[in-house]
């Protein structure tokens, strides 16, 4: 009596599949998203990523700058 495991059961029942990582729906495994809305949505996400970290990575350059002229215009004078 072999009794087989939660997993074995939804692979059964519901076949291969993931997730859209956006919206969380169930899909084929040969695909990213789950539509063109999706894949719009993670691309805008994913800009909006990006542009922030360039922000920020500039603002923490030009904040060291800043603090390193702080500290070296008193040695100066």
């Amino acid at each position: 009596m072999s009794q087989s495991s939660w997993k074995d059961q939804i692979k059964k029942k519901w076949g291969p599949h993931q997730h859209c990582p956006i919206c969380g729906k169930a899909m084929p495994t040969d695909r990213k998203f789950c539509s063109q809305g999706c894949k719009d949505n993670y691309i805008e996400q994913d800009r909006k990523q990006k542009k922030k970290s360039r922000i920020q990575c500039i603002f923490l350059i030009v904040m060291l700058a800043v603090m390193m002229l702080v500290m070296t215009v008193p040695m100066l004078l």
